[in-house]
């Protein structure tokens, strides 16, 4: 295989082993490529209007249709590139054998598989990042750098009639082991149910929520008194489903697992930050947001421009004055609801 090569390099991305993506692959799992740079978003709320009565012989009364918000963005640019100097390839890899008789052109290769996986990585934690700032705050800012390391504001992406945010204050915080749990869930639950017409059965949370509901007093009281109606509106059994993600129990009255995620990324201090900050749950309608992403167009080797309509376009180029080659890979993604009724979020203290 020619890992230099844009066209080959497409296939092996398509093969590529991606990150576990709690937010993305529940809210957010459907994808939209474009053919261009510019990607148009269409989101709307929610509608129950009711039919009206009229006199008998009366006309037909006309009732507005609703309506849909469209907004075309330049999809923002990820661009992380690795780069392969002699000094990688002349000495043995890491697990490599003391005694290998891989050669220095054997090594390259094998170099440029893992950043190729390793990138669209990055990619695509940067994507769940978007996915979690969109569900808790109903936008994301879009920060670029530039070629010294100086960072820029290049674009707010918001969606300002997304309104469903509660913060509980008071004795009613699920610090309080007397908080009524299962009573701010229904709230926000019905919300969604009347305003969307579907019933939310995902809730997400962060890891210390999920001991707020494991300890609270009043869920401990149904749990201790065994009887068929306690177990039929509830049951509270922690479970690792993956490292990062705990199934804490589920909301048999309501329809809804709830789940803790521990997913994070490292900041530019190389600190470890969760996705979904401390004393935040996200309730909502699974399966139903996009990932919309634009064509990327690039000058390669041949010294021409060539436009490509994936998700993620890798690029090398080789640099023979200073001896060393580097792998690109680009992508334009911007994330986009179907319904701002979709979800809710609760700050529970």
């Amino acid at each position: 295989m020619n890992f230099d090569d844009t066209r080959m390099l497409l296939g092996a991305v398509e093969r590529a082993y991606t990150p576990s993506t709690t937010l993305v692959d529940v809210f957010f799992p459907n994808i939209q490529v474009f053919s261009t740079a510019i990607v148009d978003m269409e989101f709307r709320k929610g509608s129950r209007l009711m039919a009206p009565f009229v006199v008998p012989g009366g006309k037909g009364i006309n009732m507005a249709r609703t309506g849909s918000t469209i907004r075309s963005y330049r999809a923002p640019l990820m661009r992380p590139k690795r780069i392969i100097e002699p000094a990688d390839i002349l000495i043995r890899g890491f697990g490599e054998s003391e005694y290998s008789t891989k050669t220095p052109e054997q090594r390259a290769a094998e170099i440029r598989g893992r950043d190729l996986s390793e990138l669209i990585d990055m990619c695509v934690r940067r994507q769940e990042w978007m996915a979690a700032q969109l569900l808790l705050n109903g936008e994301y800012d879009v920060e670029g750098l530039a070629d010294d390391g100086s960072k820029a504001h290049v674009d707010t992406i918001s969606f300002p009639d997304f309104t469903n945010k509660t913060t509980l204050s008071g004795s009613g915080t699920w610090d309080n082991a007397s908080a009524d749990i299962i009573a701010d869930l229904d709230e926000v639950s019905q919300k969604i149910r009347r305003e969307a017409g579907m019933v939310p059965t995902m809730a997400i949370c962060s890891s210390n929520v999920a001991k707020y509901i494991i300890n609270n007093e009043k869920l401990r009281q149904y749990m201790l008194i065994p009887s068929r109606d306690n177990m039929a509106l509830m049951s509270i059994q922690p479970q690792f489903v993956r490292p990062e993600l705990l199934r804490v129990g589920y909301v048999s009255a309501l329809s809804l697992e709830i789940y803790a995620y521990d997913g994070g990324y490292k900041n530019d201090k190389g600190e470890f930050v969760p996705y979904i900050p401390d004393d935040y749950i996200i309730v909502g309608i699974p399966g139903r947001g996009k990932r919309l992403f634009g064509a990327i167009t690039q000058v390669e080797a041949d010294g021409q421009y060539h436009t490509y309509d994936n998700a993620y376009v890798p690029k090398v180029l080789a640099d023979a004055e200073n001896d060393h080659t580097s792998l690109t890979m680009s992508s334009r993604c911007v994330l986009c609801p179907e319904f701002l009724d979709d979800w809710a979020v609760i700050k529970v203290k």
